[in-house]
């Protein structure tokens, strides 16, 4: 009797152990497909689209303000991380910070940004010099990261998609 116990006990173990696996790769997999759907996204606007595209400014927005994705995203089946402020899971992370306020805010593409995540500081519009100026009209690389962070079932989670996007020339007529 007690050795069927044990083994009861160990097989309910186990079942309950795959049914957490299985909920984890569920996860994962809404994830990484989300996260590279918003890679391809981006992969098939205009290249001087993408900046306007997926910034935090709404304002600026190719199509008129309000039109664009924008940064941040959700994912239907995850839950943001506790303390999340914008409760949305997904966020495109781009050389961009505001140098006005949040009353006025005024949005810069940054080649001297420190920002390990997105290979900064870098010379962004090919000049071979990294500067502080703002390159949101002259840039020929744009260094892209989406991140996903969730709050899965053994705890929070974490993915990241690294690409940089380039401006691709037309050859010149012979």
């Amino acid at each position: 009797m007690v050795i069927f116990l044990i083994a009861t006990g160990m097989l309910v173990q186990t079942i309950s152990s795959g049914q957490g696996l299985r909920q984890t790769a569920r996860e994962e997999w809404l994830a990484a497909a989300e996260a590279q759907n918003r890679m391809e996204l981006m992969r098939s606007l205009p290249f001087r689209d993408v900046l306007r595209s997926y910034d935090h400014d709404p304002l600026n927005d190719p199509n008129g303000p309000g039109t664009a994705p924008g940064a941040a995203f959700a994912i239907q089946g995850l839950d943001a991380t506790t303390g999340d402020e914008d409760g949305m899971v997904g966020e495109v992370l781009l050389p961009s910070i505001n140098m006005g306020s949040s009353i006025a805010p005024d949005w810069q593409l940054r080649e001297d940004m420190q920002e390990p995540l997105l290979g900064l500081p870098r010379d962004l519009n090919g000049d071979a010099i990294t500067d502080g100026h703002d390159h949101s009209g002259d840039y020929a690389v744009l260094p892209v990261l989406v991140r996903v962070r969730w709050k899965g079932a053994y705890g929070p989670r974490e993915i990241r998609l690294f690409s940089s996007l380039t401006q691709m020339k037309q050859p010149s007529a012979l």
